[in-house]
Formats: C-alpha cells, sequence, structure tokens
C-alpha cells in the first residue's frame, strides 16, 4: 500500500515524482496517471518544489497526448484493419473468422 503523501517530506514528494514522470516516458502512460492522482492533492503545500508542480503539468500533458494518439490509433485499425489485408492480420491477435 502506498504511503499517504502528505506524510511524505517535500525531498520523497520530489523523487517520487521524480520517477514516475520519468517512467512515464518508458511507453508507461499509466505512471503519469498515477503521479496526477497521488500527488495532485499536496501540490499548494509550501514546502513542496516548483519542479514537482512541473512534473504535475507535465504528467498531465503526456497522459492527455497519449490518450489521444492510442484513441486514434484504434479508431483507424478498428476501421481499416480488413483494408490493409496481409498486414492488418499480421496485426491483429485474435483473428475473427468467418469476415
Amino acid at each position: 500500500m502506498a504511503k499517504d503523501a502528505n506524510k511524505l517530506t517535500a525531498e520523497e514528494v520530489l523523487t517520487v515524482s521524480r520517477k514516475l514522470f520519468l517512467g512515464g516516458f518508458c511507453l508507461l502512460p499509466f505512471l503519469w496517471v498515477y503521479n496526477l492522482l497521488y500527488l495532485w492533492p499536496i501540490r499548494h503545500r509550501l514546502d513542496i518544489s516548483p519542479q514537482v508542480r512541473k512534473q504535475l503539468v507535465g504528467s498531465a500533458i503526456g497522459s492527455l497526448v497519449m490518450f489521444v494518439v492510442s484513441t486514434t490509433w484504434f479508431a483507424v485499425f478498428v476501421n481499416h484493419r480488413l483494408d490493409w489485408g496481409a498486414l492488418g492480420d499480421k496485426l491483429t491477435v485474435v483473428l475473427v473468422k468467418g469476415v
């Protein structure tokens, strides 16, 4: 279970925020969402570094961009998979028989 964010020191908050922010760049955008959900309530504490606030904004932007990109890819794939022929079949994990 995660430690309550209110009980973290300013240095621990900075370390956690940095790790989650950088981890999101490893194609793990759920870490950006977790960073937002975990640290957003304490963003106005006076001892929090401005760098943490920047990383929270970066996490919000990154997760939004990845959501748009993955949703767009899903929509294009679903609508054009059959038009792509063999490539569409290779990209499909489960082939629907009879289509």
